[in-house]
């Protein structure tokens, strides 16, 4: 499969970023070595011909191959979904996934994955001082209604502009951010606290347990009470 292996060559060594292929049964055929280490692997060598369920918690296995099947299904690609990943030091990191199905010259298709961790761009300050008061504007009104009028009024942008310079320094878009500071927020506390799923919500900015619980396994892939189960059981 020589569109799969120049994939792999071009993938292995760039930093920040995990690359998968699995065949339609879901099967990993090739993975770099940033995946390798996220599942817990030595090499990729060690993943190669395991499934997701081999890997990965239950449910967040089952919600990695929904989404796979729903794509094979549609034949739509998944750009830039944003998802919260365990990196290998155990920390939670923000990585934007994007999926495709690539067919070989003899037919034969597979699932090509890459997910690039955010921290570089998201997390590093950024010279860009709009951009720096948008993201602190954000991270600080979180748990508010947040208008994206109101995020380019604190950095002096109009709302296009602000829009244009979030995705290319920071990688998505005040939407995007605004969820991730969110979700960010509901980790914590259901880490750190004893708060009902419902009190959670409430001081995430959500109007309501399920739109929380929605919103959470959309990103992170697990519903919050079994996430806090995970951190529990570690």
């Amino acid at each position: 499969m020589q569109v799969l292996r120049a994939m792999t060559d071009l993938l292995e060594g760039v930093p920040h970023v995990m690359f998968c292929a699995k065949d339609p049964s879901g099967a990993y055929l090739s993975v770099n070595q940033a995946f390798a280490d996220r599942a817990g692997a030595r090499s990729p060598d060690d993943v190669v011909g395991r499934r997701a369920e081999d890997l990965f918690d239950s449910e967040l296995a089952a919600s990695y191959s929904l989404q796979d099947a729903e794509l094979w299904a549609s034949r739509q690609s998944l750009r830039n979904q944003l998802e919260l990943i365990r990196r290998p030091d155990g920390t939670l990191g923000w990585y934007v996934t994007s999926k495709v199905l690539i067919a070989e010259a003899d037919g034969q298709a597979f699932l090509a994955s890459v997910s690039v961790d955010l921290r570089a761009a998201g997390d590093a300050p950024t010279a860009h001082a709009g951009v720096a008061a948008a993201v602190a504007y954000v991270r600080g009104h979180c748990t508010e209604r947040v208008l994206v009028n109101d995020v380019a009024d604190a950095a002096s942008m109009s709302v296009v502009q602000l829009e244009r310079a979030t995705r290319r320094i920071v990688g998505m878009s005040v939407r995007q951010l605004l969820v991730r500071f969110r979700v960010e927020r509901a980790v914590s506390l259901l880490a750190t606290t004893d708060l009902t799923l419902s009190d959670i919500a409430a001081q995430c900015g959500y109007y309501d347990q399920s739109a929380l619980t929605r919103q959470f396994r959309r990103v992170v892939g697990v519903s919050p009470g079994a996430y806090r189960t995970q951190v529990l059981r570690r």
